[in-house]
């Protein structure tokens, strides 16, 4: 009797022992799995395009003229933005000017923003656009609730 009893202690520690090993394994690869998931999310990040404020504020120095209405003008100064346009009844002031990548104002006239897109934020005004500049051209756009149509006004740098 006395063997019996040892055979079945050394069968239930066997048992015992069986399902320690394979809760361990089941354990071992599911904190690998989420080990790697994490180390997966930690590695991808969601680059975003920053823009060169600076650069874009050099290229948009100087005066621009509306290639397909010539009273149409913009002229940047340093920080500042002047419109000018025929048949306006207040004398144009320069006003300041932001560059960022959305607007922060509550406007209907920017959709579709993309990565990399720069907004001409006028905060005197409440109102944004966005803004292009390449090589001697200037390309403000948005959409107007007026036509319910997108509208592009393209500039051209006027040289001294």
């Amino acid at each position: 009797m006395h063997i019996k009893v040892k055979f079945c202690l050394i069968i239930l520690s066997v048992f015992l022992i069986s399902c320690n090993n394979q809760n361990q394994e089941s354990e071992v690869p599911g904190s690998e799995e989420n080990e790697i998931l994490s180390k997966g999310k930690q590695e991808i990040k969601i680059e975003e395009t920053k823009i060169d404020k600076s650069g874009t504020i050099k290229l948009l120095q100087g005066k621009w003229k509306e290639n397909e209405y010539p009273y149409r003008t913009v002229e940047f100064l340093n920080s500042t933005v002047k419109f000018l346009e025929e048949g306006t009844q207040n004398k144009p002031e320069f006003e300041r000017f932001e560059l960022s990548e959305d607007c922060q104002f509550d406007t209907n006239n920017i959709r579709d923003l993309k990565s990399g897109d720069v907004i001409l934020s006028l905060p005197e005004n409440s109102r944004c656009e966005k803004l292009k500049v390449s090589n001697d051209t200037l390309t403000l756009s948005g959409f107007s609730t007026n036509t319910n149509k997108d509208y592009n006004i393209r500039y051209l740098k006027i040289k001294f």
